[in-house]
């Protein structure tokens, strides 16, 4: 099955990508090529470890793969490690369907040792990450991070070393179909770079075997302006959709949420001047109009609360209440939208996780007494 996928891939390319669905400014998207081809070049004796075999680490962890580095994975929930261990791992969408064997384990201990180790958990399980990593990577290696938030970095440097540790950004979108399975939602580029701005040989060759694996690169050397576009755009974006249930683009068309969308972002570009951060798009107020109002795919965090899982809050407009807080600023909209995510997001979890709670007799006997 890995040989017919692998030429399958080869063969197919990846023409049906398209870059309509990513949180990426849309100054830049012009100026971006469409998905790359996948090319074999590596020899498989680069080895590399996902740590979260969720619907992003999946599609980073299958392409790596099948362009011939040798990928294991580690996970810990039990039924996704079941499931890949006996049917391999499976992506759908928009690169067609592939499956692939791979090592997983919720144990770095069963794993040889590493080069590279690509964090993909959200960012409620990062320190766990950092200490898996620490433990499986070679003396020489070093973690990426492609989660959402901040201060995912500093977290992975505080176990691994600040010279550990690279920074990343993925404008693909996927979503996790079921433990085993991504579907390939959206295309465009990824984003690396070493967080003291140097272009280093190693920056340059993670950059081009990311390439061979078929995704479009931007070596930069400001990863930190990158990672903070993302995180506004998420902040913005991610948690309006989990508190209403809407998609991306179903916010756009009301104007109510426009208007709640816009107390928040005004927000949350203060912050942006505050810290003298500036981001890579210069009008992130009308990227997020603009995609506000045709994009229709479902946030992670949307994703999160329907599937009753902790959503990454705290990492986001959490984070952001914290920074302004230490700046002496005060964010009302952004603290009303973390409380309001996480009273809903523990709700959810104990409705999905704990018996059904008989509302009728509760009510019968507020009113006894």
């Amino acid at each position: 099955m890995a040989a017919l996928t692998l030429r399958r891939l080869i063969v197919s390319g990846n023409s049906s990508c398209n870059s309509g669905g990513s949180l990426l400014p849309m100054n830049l998207v012009q100026m971006l090529p469409k998905c790359l081809p996948l090319k074999r070049l590596s020899d498989g004796s680069m080895k590399v470890c996902i740590i979260g075999a969720g619907a992003m680490g999946t599609l980073y962890g299958m392409r790596l793969a099948m362009s011939g580095v040798n990928v294991c994975f580690v996970e810990k929930n039990e039924i996704a490690i079941a499931n890949i261990q006996r049917q391999g791992l499976r992506m759908s969408g928009i690169d067609g369907d592939h499956e692939m064997p791979f090592t997983i384990s919720s144990n770095t201990a069963d794993l040889d040792p590493v080069d590279i180790v690509f964090v993909h958990t959200d960012t409620n399980n990062t320190r766990a990450a950092g200490e898996q990593a620490q433990k499986i990577l070679k003396s020489s290696g070093f973690a990426i991070t492609f989660q959402n938030g901040i201060g995912n970095v500093e977290i992975l440097q505080n176990t691994l070393g600040h010279d550990r540790v690279l920074g990343g950004i993925s404008y693909h979108s996927a979503r996790l179909h079921q433990p085993g399975h991504s579907v390939h939602t959206n295309a465009n580029t990824t984003w690396i770079g070493e967080l003291n701005g140097e272009r280093s040989t190693r920056a340059r060759q993670l950059a081009s075997v990311l390439n061979n694996a078929g995704f479009s690169v931007e070596l930069t050397d400001s990863i930190n302006a990158v990672i903070w576009t993302k995180f506004v755009l998420n902040c913005a974006v991610n948690p309006i959709c989990a508190l209403t249930g809407c998609r991306t683009g179903e916010i756009g068309l009301s104007l109510t949420g426009r208007q709640f969308q816009s107390l928040v972002l005004d927000e949350l570009l203060r912050l942006l001047q505050a810290k003298q951060i500036e981001p890579i798009d210069s009008d992130l107020r009308a990227t997020i109009d603009g995609f506000s109002g045709r994009l229709f795919n479902k946030p992670s965090m949307l994703q999160h609360m329907e599937n009753g899982l902790e959503t990454e809050i705290d990492s986001l407009n959490g984070a952001a209440v914290r920074e302004a807080v230490a700046l002496g600023l005060h964010f009302p909209y952004n603290e009303a939208v973390t409380l309001l995510i996480k009273t809903r997001n523990e709700h959810v979890i104990k409705m999905l996780t704990e018996p059904a709670i008989d509302y009728e007799a509760l009510e019968a006997a507020a009113v006894q007494t």
